[in-house]
């Protein structure tokens, strides 16, 4: 793999979103993993060594996504892929691929759910933020 395709994606976290995440949580938390402060009782991270997990509510993701883009992502754990560039992410994609809808920026982040033939993928870029 290429140095520069190294650079794109920075890290993946599975983010599971359910209509209420509560029970979950407690799950997790029951499991050893420590929570981590989104500041937003609608997502909560969680962490476990160097083992993320994201939970979010479908209320809060229906606050960035269209009702019918969540109910894509409602009840399955997708794939929330932190990248460098979202333009070039989404470019490097295969044809086939779809942009299902893209958010605004929002709290620093610009966020696009993406349809690879039938494997939702969710690409996110810090905007504004020095790493």
């Amino acid at each position: 793999m290429s140095e520069t395709m190294e650079e794109l994606a920075r890290r993946v976290t599975p983010l599971t979103v359910l209509p209420d995440i509560s029970e979950a949580v407690e799950m997790y938390l029951a499991l050893g993993f420590e929570p981590v402060d989104s500041g937003d009782a609608g997502c909560v991270g969680l962490r476990a060594g160097h083992s993320y997990q994201l939970l979010a509510t479908k209320a809060f993701m229906e606050r960035q996504f269209s009702p019918w883009t969540v109910a894509v992502l409602l009840n399955r754990t997708t794939p929330y892929i932190y990248v460098a560039s979202l333009d070039e992410a989404k470019s490097r994609l295969s044809p086939l691929a779809a942009i299902v809808e893209q958010s605004p920026v929002r709290d620093g982040v610009r966020e696009a759910v993406i349809d690879a033939d039938g494997q939702y993928l969710l690409l996110a870029e810090k905007v504004g933020v020095e790493e």
